[in-house]
């Protein structure tokens, strides 16, 4: 994912965090050590109060991420596979290959998160009630606090948030339709965004504080609850189409041993982005963002093979695939293109551009205006 930076695995999944994060974690530390600490905690230095407020961040960023954490362990013991856990500035997003899951796996997954946030919040009330020491505590009473919150903030019935997760699980085990059911958890998302910023705008135009942040989050909310629905829709477009049914099978060959500058010469009128690069000791395949600095590759001689992705280190597709898989993998490694394989050969490539073009079609046929121009807008 563009903008996010890996710092560790853990259980096998990667945990990523996204810039923007930094940004809030500056803003919550400084926030804390300015305002909040010394109005709850009067008497210390602005040193202590600095220090305080970066380990108070810090450990609000475990919390978080260990909320995230319990969402994907409940995944992954109901043998459900999670890639990545990336952190954002309002929370934390669990990278899960796939959405066809048990209404009941679902709702587990969902609770999983709020039930460690108010274990969390507990463990934290015990510490602040103990009185062990006056940075112990101040932390403490930070923690618990803002655990609490979180943790029924996230139960409220609309998505992407966990409670609307739940929801939505509850009206798919009803329903038996995914897509409905997603549709009304979105609805409910969006209404709990509105209030969000209707509370944000209140609270900003009476100087009661705040009003900013829940702006900014209920924005963001409405946002990713109506791009939750439109990946649902995507998926159900996309799952019954075959690979086979998008392959291009000529795709521009090119020999790995050609120089840069006979490959541009040849090949820069063809208004082709993707080439297969093939020798009898190599093959892989060729994007024109491969290509760099073309005027610098000429001058150094270089051959097409140095830029080359080898065929070993892009992940493949079978023919007999769906579109959607193939869709996922292009986002994963970040491709235009990825080779498509039948009985261990290759028979040719499919391309995130073949794909978008029928996505427009089968979207086009369903009725579905709005996603269709939103996707006009994003390519």
């Amino acid at each position: 994912m563009n903008g996010t930076t890996t710092i560790f695995r853990v259980s096998g999944i990667e945990v990523r965090i996204h810039y923007s994060w930094w940004i809030i974690f500056v803003l919550l530390s400084w926030s804390l050590a300015t305002a909040f600490f010394p109005l709850h905690f009067p008497g210390l230095t602005k040193i202590e109060y600095g220090g305080m407020g970066i380990i108070s961040a810090l450990l609000l960023f475990c919390s978080v991420l260990l909320h995230e954490l319990s969402h994907s362990l409940v995944a992954k013991a109901k043998k459900i596979q999670v890639e990545n856990i990336t952190l954002f500035f309002f929370g934390g997003v669990a990278g899960i290959t796939t959405e066809e899951m048990k209404p009941s796996t679902e709702f587990l997954m969902a609770l999983a998160g709020p039930v460690f946030s108010f274990v969390f919040s507990g463990i934290s009330y015990v510490l602040f009630l103990a009185k062990i020491q006056i940075y112990i505590t101040t932390i403490a009473f930070y923690l618990y606090q803002i655990n609490f919150v979180l943790a029924l903030f996230n139960l409220l019935p609309g998505y992407p948030l966990d409670g609307g997760r739940a929801f939505r699980a509850l009206l798919s085990y009803y329903y038996k339709d995914l897509k409905k059911a997603t549709r009304i958890a979105v609805k409910g998302g969006k209404i709990v965004a509105s209030s969000l910023i209707i509370l944000g705008i209140w609270s900003f135009f009476t100087n009661s504080g705040s009003g900013l942040w829940f702006i900014i989050l209920g924005g963001f909310l409405y946002f990713i609850a109506g791009l939750s629905y439109e990946q649902v829709i995507l998926r159900e477009v996309l799952k019954p189409i075959l690979v086979e049914e998008v392959i291009i099978k000529k795709c521009p060959v090119v020999d790995a041993e050609m120089k840069i500058g006979d490959f541009v010469t040849k090949f820069r009128k063809e208004n082709q982005q993707v080439f297969f690069v093939k020798s009898k000791t190599f093959q892989g395949i060729l994007e024109l963002e491969d290509l760099g600095n073309i005027s610098e590759k000429i001058k150094e001689g270089r051959n097409v093979k140095t830029l080359a992705k080898p065929l070993s280190a892009v992940q493949e597709i079978q023919k007999k695939d769906t579109v959607y898989n193939a869709l996922q993998k292009l986002s994963e490694q970040g491709r235009k293109a990825l080779p498509v394989v039948e009985k261990g050969k290759v028979v040719g490539i499919i391309t995130r551009e073949a794909i978008h073009n029928r996505l427009l079609w089968e979207l086009k046929i369903q009725g579905q205006n709005q996603i269709i121009q939103r996707i006009k807008v994003k390519r």
